[in-house]
């Protein structure tokens, strides 16, 4: 089966729909960090239920339902504060349900996926320099052929025999300096994973966020892919 792994979305709804429009798969799964930063959380929400993507929970997500925003920088925490007041009902009950982790078999290939990490589903950053030991560490205590993770934003495949560790990247805010959005294939029958690439109006959003009263650089940021 070929899968499409989508993360990272913060509220991005021109950027998840640029992405959604160049994915024909069997099945979407995504990291977590639905909502958070961008002003469209409702309609991100919406379009996952829609299409049945499967997902687990995200730290802003977490943020979004507590609102408890421990670490947080300003603009994390105004947008936070934002996202609270404008979310539906329906919404809020839907991030609620989200799980930490989420498994499944497919082709007789063990898969999991995790916002941080194993260790901690929620916060932990797992890099792109994250020493191949613990990754490994990671595959063997779960007891998965392919873990998928998000959080960081910055994508990339590791293959360690038949085993892949990955991270798809972001499709709403990419901080690993390149402003495309960020996603990934995954062909579990050949055990293969691609980053994809995929550009959209980031004035859109920018002046989204102008009309919200939320913070310019959040969207400032996102031309520089930062």
């Amino acid at each position: 089966m070929k899968l499409a792994v989508i993360s990272d979305i913060h509220g991005n709804l021109v950027a998840l729909d640029q992405v959604l429009e160049g994915i024909d798969n069997d099945m979407i799964l995504c990291c977590g960090d639905i909502v958070g930063y961008y002003t469209w959380p409702n309609e991100c929400i919406e379009r996952l239920v829609a299409l049945k993507i499967s997902s687990v929970m995200g730290n802003h997500d977490m943020a979004c339902i507590t609102s408890n925003t421990t670490g947080f920088n300003l603009q994390a925490l105004e947008s936070i504060r934002w996202t609270r007041k404008v979310l539906k009902k329906p919404n809020y009950h839907f991030l609620s349900s989200l799980k930490a982790k989420f498994r499944l078999n497919i082709d007789g290939i063990n898969i999991l996926l995790i916002h941080g990490s194993p260790r901690d589903p929620l916060n932990e950053y797992i890099l792109p320099q994250t020493p191949d030991s613990l990754l490994k560490s990671f595959l063997k205590s779960e007891n998965v052929d392919i873990l998928i993770m998000g959080h960081t934003h910055i994508p990339f495949v590791k293959k360690f025999h038949n085993n892949i560790v990955l991270n798809p990247g972001s499709v709403g805010q990419p901080r690993d300096g390149n402003n495309m959005s960020s996603f990934s294939m995954v062909d579990t029958k050949k055990r293969k994973a691609t980053i994809h690439r995929v550009s959209y109006d980031i004035d859109k959003v920018s002046d989204a966020l102008g009309k919200a009263n939320l913070p310019f650089s959040l969207g400032k940021r996102l031309y520089k892919g930062q």
